[in-house]
């Protein structure tokens, strides 16, 4: 099911969607849901390192998410706001892990990325809304990466190129996913900021377009491989340490802070 009046703004980190969450949310008079940067104690941890704080990183997003999510969809339909424009919806969650789990580096391992996605089915799924009109912010890596530098958020600030590519390319896949689910995508080109009376117009229009949902295609799972040691073989304490606390990949040594 859907929930009439609740509309997502998707894209990558730095495009612009918090800008255009209020200034939409206004023009509709609706509520603007944003991302709590400021109060996410994990951010600057993880952007330092993410290999440690990737899996823990994404869990507290995933509980923050879910009761924003919970509260706005209950006040739509009780009728106590006409409709919200959210910075990102909880949809948008798995696409993180996702990514965090199948780059070279591992950032999430197998094993923590599957416990994710228990944790996700066993939430959200019980709360299946999706929203009326899902808004993706389309740019060029390369634009998203001069609008973080020029917003000037020191944690942000060890975000590299690569990154923002590999994030747009599973961005990409999870437009996929939700229109099999027969959600309304309303792609923008947002290389330049057109003016919000048009933004509200295609929003209108694009409301009103047929829509079918089906299901929800979550990522698939991988099967961990566990290596179970022979009965009287004993596994050293300090070995199993070790391995625990690998050091990081160059992806992650290049996207930590400066």
């Amino acid at each position: 099911m859907f929930a009439e009046g609740y509309i997502g703004i998707a894209g990558t980190i730095g495009v612009g969607k918090s800008t255009l969450t209020v200034e939409l949310a206004n023009a509709l008079n609706f509520e603007p849901i944003l991302e709590e940067v400021d109060g996410n104690p994990y951010l600057d941890r993880f952007y330092r390192d993410m290999k440690h704080y990737g899996t823990i990183m994404q869990v507290w997003l995933l509980n923050h998410r879910f009761r924003q999510h919970r509260e706005f969809v209950a006040r739509i339909s009780l009728g106590r706001i006409r409709g919200v424009v959210q910075d990102r919806t909880i949809w948008e969650d798995t696409i993180f892990a996702r990514m965090l789990n199948q780059h070279p580096d591992k950032i999430i391992s197998d094993l923590d990325y599957n416990t994710y996605l228990d944790l996700f089915d066993n939430m959200v799924l019980r709360e299946l809304v999706f929203p009326q009109l899902l808004i993706y912010l389309d740019c060029r890596p390369e634009t998203a990466m001069e609008r973080i530098r020029l917003r000037g958020r020191p944690m942000e600030q060890g975000i590299t190129l690569e990154y923002l590519r590999y994030l747009q390319e599973n961005y990409r896949q999870f437009l996929e996913e939700m229109e099999q689910a027969g959600v309304r995508i309303l792609r923008l080109n947002w290389e330049k900021f057109p003016p919000i009376p048009e933004v509200v117009r295609l929003v209108h229009e694009y409301s009103l377009k047929p829509s079918s949902f089906t299901k929800w295609v979550r990522p698939l799972r991988k099967i961990p491989q566990v290596s179970v040691p022979a009965a009287k073989q004993e596994v050293p304490v300090a070995e199993t340490s070790s391995n625990l606390n690998s050091p990081d990949g160059e992806f992650t040594r290049r996207a930590g802070a400066a």
